[in-house]
């Protein structure tokens, strides 16, 4: 072989190489952005059924775990659904939905439940700020919706506690 059939066969091996090498990294990112567009579309039909009331309230997008799914050690992403955190006289009210579709509403209120600010459990957990929520049948954790990457999501998920804490 000569020399410059050498060169071209080594960049070809090479590029294959990085290719598969960045493979991974393309596909989480293509799972990132499918998740992003599930939980819109959950929102979406979640305001559908209960808009009127959310927009005469102050209400948050969140994203949402159950306590079984917080705890779990083995998850791709920590939450499991979303939805909205409407605040409403008296009582924060959740309306969400899970990736599998089932439908999630809880009434949390002084009465039945505890706020605590977890800010960032990160194993297993990830790099987000969590909200949790004890109530009698449970735990209940939130975090704010960020889009489809995390980034900001302490600083927000922080401001829905402070305003959930000044109820």
């Amino acid at each position: 072989m000569s020399d410059e059939a050498n060169q071209v066969f080594t960049i070809i091996v090479l590029l294959f190489a990085l290719a598969l090498f960045l493979l991974p990294f393309f596909a989480f990112m293509v799972y990132v952005f499918y998740q992003n567009s599930k939980r819109k579309r959950i929102r979406k039909r979640i305001m559908s059924r209960v808009g009127q009331f959310a927009n005469n309230n102050r209400w948050q997008p969140v994203r949402y775990a159950s306590q079984q799914r917080f705890k779990s050690l083995f998850k791709i992403f920590p939450w499991e659904g979303a939805g909205i955190l409407v605040v409403a006289p008296g009582s924060l009210l959740f309306f969400g939905e899970t990736n599998s579709g089932v439908p999630v509403e809880l009434q949390l209120t002084p009465q039945n439940s505890r706020a605590a600010y977890l800010g960032k459990v990160p194993w297993p957990n990830g790099a987000v700020s969590w909200i949790e929520f004890e109530t009698p049948s449970g735990k209940h954790y939130f975090t704010s919706e960020t889009g489809a990457f995390i980034i900001g999501s302490h600083r927000s998920t922080k401001a829905i506690y402070d305003a959930i804490a000044r109820m």
